[in-house]
């Protein structure tokens, strides 16, 4: 079984990385400090299970988990956080998501979440209740996939390389974005989708 743990704190990552390590038999770990790298590898393997914190410099949780919803790989995450707001609760499982675990978590509880969503329940018991039924999506989620990579500075190619499609199908959905927004440059479409809420501020 291989495992991908994607934390920007080295000596958490190292850490956490032992901790599982002893406790799924059998496992390979992986610790990424950079969601790219983390990204860059998916291309080459699909890990069985991505443990994910939220708040990293660049591409962040919330990003990787929309770029992971478009890729076709079907990964489970598990979101590990020191910032489990509702909020951010309700985000990540909305963003696909199939559970989340607090950093201040012990080694029982982090073996039950990475048991609980391997076997395809959520975690803790409950938390698919916290995804947003009502949501409705002015971009679709391709659209939406495509303006969090434009807001970590990826151009069109790095945005087509990441999501294994053609600059044309990028630059088409471009397009269509800046129609829907009423916008005629990235700049304005990055500032119109933040003003609706489509985007972190950051």
């Amino acid at each position: 079984m291989l495992i991908y743990l994607i934390d920007d704190h080295q000596m958490f990552a190292e850490a956490m990385k032992t901790v599982v390590s002893g406790l799924i038999q059998g496992c390979t770990v992986k610790a990424y400090t950079a969601a790219e790298n983390a990204l860059k590898s998916i291309q080459q393997e699909t890990p069985q299970l991505i443990i994910l914190d939220l708040e990293m410099a660049g591409v962040n949780g919330l990003m990787l988990l929309d770029i992971l919803s478009q890729n076709g790989k079907n990964i489970p995450v598990l979101v590990c956080s020191g910032n489990l707001t509702d909020a951010n609760k309700q985000r990540v499982m909305s963003a696909g998501a199939r559970g989340f675990l607090s950093k201040a978590e012990g080694t029982d509880e982090i073996k039950q979440a990475i048991t609980a969503v391997m076997a395809g329940q959520s975690y803790p018991a409950g938390a698919e209740h916290y995804i947003d039924q009502q949501q409705q999506a002015l971009l679709s989620n391709r659209q939406r996939v495509i303006l969090t990579l434009m807001q970590s500075g990826m151009g069109n190619a790095a945005i087509a390389d990441t999501l294994c499609l053609s600059t044309n199908t990028i630059k088409t959905h471009i397009r269509l974005m800046y129609n829907t927004l009423d916008v005629t440059s990235r700049i304005e479409c990055l500032n119109k989708a933040r003003e609706m809420g489509l985007l972190d501020t950051q």
